[in-house]
């Protein structure tokens, strides 16, 4: 078997008006960024956060330079971010008192984790999760296979 490449995913998010989002994720995370760099009309560029061992990057959209165009323009996402956290519920209540909206209240569910849907102010959503109990894939298959032989057709 080859053996795997190293690599490293961060999340790279298109926003219209990053400025804002700047303040959003500091208050959120309770972090400043590692890296925040404006273009000369004051626009985000590039902004860096670093959580833990975690990171992800921001930047307004920019069109003139071939940006990706924002949640907000396109009017929906297509990518969902994964976050763990210590406190589920913690997270997803100062996410909503900083102007996000609950898609799916914190709940304990069939994968071992308690799990909650976010949609931030600038249109990404996330899926804030505090594991509960480690799980092998089989028995996450038999909780899933029980709980969809439950559900009417």
């Amino acid at each position: 078997m080859p053996t795997q490449p190293s690599c490293e995913f961060v999340p790279y998010l298109s926003i219209a008006d990053a400025s804002k989002a700047v303040g959003f994720y500091s208050r959120v995370f309770g972090v400043d960024p590692y890296l925040l760099l404006n273009m000369p009309d004051g626009r985000v560029m590039h902004c860096e956060f670093r959580i833990g061992n975690a990171r992800f990057f921001i930047s307004e959209e920019l069109p003139e330079h071939g940006g990706t165009p924002s949640p907000t323009r396109q009017g929906c996402t297509t990518v969902a971010i994964h976050l763990y956290v210590d406190d589920c519920d913690v997270m997803v209540q100062t996410m909503t008192d900083n102007g996000s909206t609950v898609l799916m209240a914190p709940e304990d569910v069939f994968w071992g984790e308690r799990f909650a849907r976010v949609r931030d102010p600038f249109g990404h959503e996330w899926g804030i999760a505090t594991p509960l109990r480690e799980m092998t894939p089989d028995q996450i298959q038999a909780e899933a296979a029980k709980l969809f032989a439950a559900m009417p057709e």
